[in-house]
């Protein structure tokens, strides 16, 4: 690794962990109440969002295409659809364990609008600019686009520093956070190679948003099933 190329990445990581670490620091503590509609990680999702424009348009003087604003070469297919097979599957086999009762109440005290709002959707969105948006970016220092390999320094790093994101799970699950951990740099690996190979953020959204969708469907329709 060139001087260069070292100085990208400590810049693009040291920049991304304190919005990161700024955006978790809000959260935890924003006055909202416990049980109420708004939970503490919209805050915490908001202020990642907003630090990273605001750092984004000063880099960029404006040109946030640069970051991922863009639809790039992206084309849908409906092929696309199937990332949501391998969270699915995973989340189904674990709903239909014996010691799992599949109640959808379960599901980490939320409403299922709730989850589809906060977690599917704008989490999706908050998360991606950050690590595919100013982290690749800045690694990459090309707009976020290349043809050279496919996981390249820019898509590993990416989906590294997006799994350490989720380390903050092990203070509420202890060692069972190692699976959601796996399956978010597993996730990163694909949402960065997507940014990649399009210049664009709206692949790394979309499977972001289907991988969640396919770890918590199956614990609703089960649970449903089960008690209607």
């Amino acid at each position: 690794m060139s001087k260069k190329q070292s100085l990208k990445v400590l810049h693009g990581v040291a920049v991304s962990a304190a919005v990161a670490l700024a955006g978790l620091y809000a959260g935890m503590n924003a006055p909202l109440p416990k049980d109420g509609f708004v939970p503490g990680s919209f805050v915490t999702h908001s202020v990642m969002l907003a630090l990273s424009l605001l750092i984004m348009r000063f880099f960029s003087r404006g040109r946030l295409a640069d970051f991922g604003f863009t639809r790039g070469t992206y084309r849908f297919k409906p092929a696309f659809l199937l990332w949501v097979l391998p969270t699915a599957l995973l989340s189904l086999l674990s709903t239909l364990a014996p010691e799992n009762d599949g109640s959808p109440e379960t599901l980490v005290g939320r409403s299922e609008l709730q989850l589809v709002l906060f977690a599917w959707i704008y989490a999706s969105i908050c998360e991606e600019v950050l690590t595919r948006g100013l982290l690749q970016t800045i690694i990459s220092g090309d707009g976020g686009r290349s043809k050279r390999a496919s996981f390249g320094m820019p898509v590993v790093l990416s989906a590294l520093f997006f799994g350490a994101m989720h380390l903050v799970l092990i203070d509420s699950m202890g060692p069972a956070a190692v699976i959601p951990i796996v399956l978010a740099t597993l996730l990163g690996l694909v949402a960065a190679r997507y940014r990649q190979a399009t210049g664009s953020l709206i692949p790394a959204i979309l499977v972001h948003v289907l991988f969640n969708v396919g770890g918590m469907l199956p614990q609703w329709i089960v649970g449903w099933l089960r008690f209607s």
